[in-house]
């Protein structure tokens, strides 16, 4: 532009030499900058006569990112006055010819005073995508105003400039929507100071990673720069329409995006503060959010904008009156990768925090009445009312929580009620009313929490569980109902990091002995895919007790077994080392029934000795010396093994006992796929196998 002001200064110096020429003519080959490059500029003086001179400029190819493709570009003002050291013309017109041969017509008028830099430029361009009309002001002091005005602009004319222009539209293609605008820019030299825009979208239309779909928003934002720095207000008002919104950020691998159906009432955002641009920092001190009768934040803001968007400190207060209408707005998206991804809820939640230098100073939460259930029928909470309060800088608060019921899978546990008391982001439980379950109960002796709301947070339990019958249990759970009880000591119940732990042992008794659950560790416990990690132990179990329970038939004697290195990812079995054996010194009586032996026939594939032949295949019952089975699982082939094993075969049951007929069962294969073990097992169960 500078170049085009020296040739225009050179026209009107040199007006009185050249008036009585017949023509004037400069060529530029090319020019290039940052934001367009041009080819074969011409700029032509025809004095005609001293008093209505033609000025004309024609540029044959211009190239910009801003602009979807190449054009060329012709001005002339065929009516213009050249008076000393100014430029004036009221008449000029001019055409943009794009190279799909689109053609914009313009209209301007020009009023330079080329020493002093000061002048007027109005301009006004008429297409079929809309109007746009601008004016430029300069005055000596190299001051300078601008306003750009549009009506009815059809916005995705302007796409390819915004794409180019702005990170946020990078991966997005504007497919329909107009705008009326109104802005006003103010700068010193190649400066901008400041900024002011009143801007109407109607009828927006975006596709990309985020949507927009007939969106109608108004928008007023005013910038001021204050020496380096820039002050800024800009309100927002979503007025109709729906958006798919992707902010960018991730979720546990995934990029969640939010739904916005735009209400009848309109969704307001307003956000105003200050912007270093040398520090990269953004200090957002008036942030408030509204969509009418879902959510409600106010707060402050202070953002590092760099590589990744990271915040220091923050102030917000969160209000929402419905969990039913936000929950698949705001909260369901960002736990699609957890087990939490399809709830029903209801109640409401208000919620304030403040961060200082990326550490929590203080939270305050209060929760009403919210009632919560999984889809899938797996848990469920009821009546939730709690008031959580945190403050690094008090000596002591104490808070409440409470609930009418709650229930996991089939089973439901009574009502619970706990008193907390906090110390800076600490808490530890100063009452706790036992939650029951069935007939039993959970007995919290220790619970405290560690780092709450950083990820460093920290949950310890330590408690018991008073017997519960399990016939009430099975029975619930919809199994085969058979006695005992489970109780058990929790003792070091860790969870850090979505990973729990069991320090300590849970004991179920049941069928006149017992089962330990040892070293239990979950990982990845609240997403999609967990892994469950454990040794299992059981002790004497009376086997006449367990099968009286089955239909597999009734065997006499004792078990003892282990299960060590399971291994559940995504609760299903995918490791283990299992071990179930009669005890080397059993004293109870060794016996088995014909039924329990032909079942048992049918896992181990074939009966030694004459049991099949003559008189002995009518007997009710049999003796047998051990008892046992083996199964090393890995990628779903289990690797059988017996009670004894010479090599060549193993022995699901030897011989022995102390009276005849003696009997014994070997494995006829050494592996066999673990869904086909478990289907076997379960038609013996329920009496489906034929033995022929």
């Amino acid at each position: 532009m500078k170049s085009i002001a020296r040739l225009l200064l050179f026209l009107v110096v040199f007006h009185g030499a050249v008036s009585a020429l017949e023509e004037v003519q400069l060529e530029i080959e090319s020019f290039e900058s940052q934001y367009f490059n041009t080819e074969e500029v011409t700029l032509v003086f025809d004095p005609k006569s001293s008093s209505q001179p033609s000025i004309s400029l024609r540029v044959a190819n211009i190239s910009s990112p801003f602009f979807p493709e190449n054009f060329s570009l012709f001005l002339e003002c065929i009516d213009s006055d050249l008076a000393g050291e100014s430029i004036n013309c009221d008449k000029g017109m001019g055409r943009l010819i794009f190279a799909s041969n689109e053609v914009i017509e313009i209209a301007f008028s020009l009023d330079m005073n080329l020493p002093n830099k000061s002048g007027e430029l109005h301009l006004s361009a008429m297409t079929k995508t809309g109007e746009v009309k601008v004016s430029f002001l300069s005055d000596c002091l190299n001051e300078w105003q601008a306003t750009v005005v549009t009506e009815k602009l059809q916005i995705p004319f302007l796409s390819n400039f915004l794409s180019t222009s702005s990170e946020v539209f990078k991966n997005h293609d504007i497919v329909n929507g107009q705008a009326n605008i109104e802005a006003r820019l103010e700068g010193l030299g190649n400066q901008l100071s400041s900024l002011s825009l009143n801007a109407e979208l109607t009828k927006l239309g975006i596709e990309g990673d985020s949507i927009l779909d007939e969106v109608t928003v108004h928008t007023v934002l005013e910038m001021k720069k204050v020496g380096d720095n820039w002050s800024f207000i800009n309100n927002l008002s979503l007025l109709e329409g729906e958006m798919y919104i992707q902010p960018g950020f991730e979720i546990m691998g995934e990029t969640p995006g939010f739904y916005v159906d735009i209400p009848a009432e309109p969704v307001i955002f307003r956000l105003g503060g200050n912007w270093f641009p040398g520090k990269k920092i953004i200090e957002l001190q008036d942030l408030h959010y509204l969509h009418p009768e879902i959510l409600q934040l106010r707060g402050s803001v202070r953002l590092v904008v760099a590589d990744d968007l990271d915040f220091s400190d923050l102030t917000l207060r969160a209000s929402i009156q419905d969990l039913a209408k936000a929950y698949p707005t705001y909260v369901q998206p960002i736990l699609l990768q957890t087990n939490f991804s399809d709830l029903e809820l209801s109640g409401g939640i208000d919620l304030s925090l403040d961060y200082e230098d990326s550490d929590l100073e203080q939270i305050e939460l209060f929760v009403d009445n919210v009632f919560l259930e999984d889809a899938a029928n797996r848990f469920g909470l009821y009546g939730l009312s709690s008031h959580l309060a945190l403050d690094s800088n008090a000596s002591s608060l104490i808070s409440t929580l409470k609930w009418n019921g709650m229930s996991f899978y089939k089973l439901d546990f009574g009502p619970g009620n706990i008193i907390f008391e906090s110390l800076g982001k600490d808490v530890e439980v100063l009452e706790w009313q036992d939650v029951s379950i069935l007939d039993g109960g959970l007995k919290i002796d220790e619970l405290s929490l560690r780092n709450l709301a950083s990820s460093e947070f920290e949950l310890e339990l330590g408690g018991s569980l008073t017997p519960i019958s399990m016939e009430e249990l099975t029975h619930v759970l919809g199994w085969t109902i058979f006695p005992g009880k489970l109780s058990g000591e929790i003792s070091g119940l860790k969870y850090a990091k979505n990973n729990l732990y069991l320090q300590g042992d849970i004991t179920v008794k049941l069928f006149g002995g017992e089962l330990n659950i040892q070293k239990l560790r979950v990982e990845d416990l609240f997403s999609t895919y967990s892994i469950l990690t454990t040794d299992i132990a059981i002790e004497r179990l009376d086997l006449e007790q367990l099968t009286d329970v089955f239909t597999f038939g009734k065997i006499e004697g004792s078990l003892n077994g282990k299960m060590n290195k399971l291994r559940l990812e995504n609760w299903q079995p995918s490791y283990f080392e299992m071990e179930f054996s009669t005890p080397e010194y059993d004293d109870k009586p060794h016996r088995i029934s014909q039924k329990a032996l032909e079942n048992l026939n049918e896992l181990g594939g074939g009966l030694s000795g004459t049991l099949s032949q003559g008189f002995l295949r009518f007997l009710p019952a049999y003796s047998y010396g051990r008892l046992g089975l083996g199964c090393r699982l890995y990628k779903g082939v289990c690797e059988l093994s017996g009670v004894e094993d010479d090599g060549d075969s193993f022995s699901i049951l030897t011989k022995g006992g102390l009276f005849p007929p003696w009997v014994e069962v070997k494995g006829a294969g050494r592996s066999i796929k673990w869904d086909d073990l478990i289907d076997g097992l379960k038609q013996i169960a329920e009496g489906e196998v034929a033995i022929e």
